[in-house]
């Protein structure tokens, strides 16, 4: 089955079947502008491999449980650099057709809203991959090549020139005491 093949997730949880593949990260043109690119990586972006297990809960309502995995190409915000993000996310969605029906999911479910009959594979494993990026992408501080600076930054170590300013307000402190002690 395609990824790009439209699916009906209501009649797949009631038969219980699975998906499993992999699809090319390109094919995903929601998740491509969030990615760093360049003439090499945008050739190169790897593949998405992903099991998703239709079925029904003991509460009879449809679900999808799986996985999505991948390594995506992310600008680190420290080094400016193309670094690779891996993600393994568990995925537990609700199958819901309506807002209503999403409010009404035990919290152990995200919802899956399929308002028309049929979605795509790779729609679902899009989202998934969208909700996995971070906020801000960084290297660990080991692999960073600015990381070594961006360590030493606030670790109490002042540099020459903070030690030598006077506080602005010192003067102020200097003739309120020598006004008092004129007063008594």
């Amino acid at each position: 089955m395609s990824t790009r093949e439209t699916i009906e997730p209501l009649a797949l949880a009631a038969r219980g079947r699975t998906l499993e593949g992999r699809l090319p990260i390109s094919s995903l043109p929601r998740l491509l502008p969030l990615l760093a690119t360049d003439e090499q990586s945008s050739t190169e972006q790897g593949d998405v491999e992903y099991l998703l297990e239709f079925g029904v809960d003991e509460g009879k309502s449809p679900r999808i449980t799986g996985w999505v995995k991948a390594t995506l190409p992310l600008m680190c915000q420290r080094c400016m650099e193309t670094m690779g993000f891996p993600v393994l996310t568990r995925t537990r969605l609700g199958i819901v057709s309506s807002r209503a029906a999403a409010q009404q999911l035990p919290e152990c479910y995200d919802p899956l809203l399929v308002l028309d009959a049929e979605i795509t594979v790779a729609s679902i494993i899009e989202d998934e991959l969208i909700l996995a990026l971070p906020q801000v992408a960084v290297h660990n501080d080991e692999e960073c090549p600015q990381g070594e600076a961006f360590l030493n930054i606030g670790d109490g170590q002042e540099d020459a020139t903070t030690m030598r300013r006077e506080n602005p307000f010192a003067v102020l402190s200097r003739l309120r005491t020598s006004r008092s002690g004129k007063n008594d």
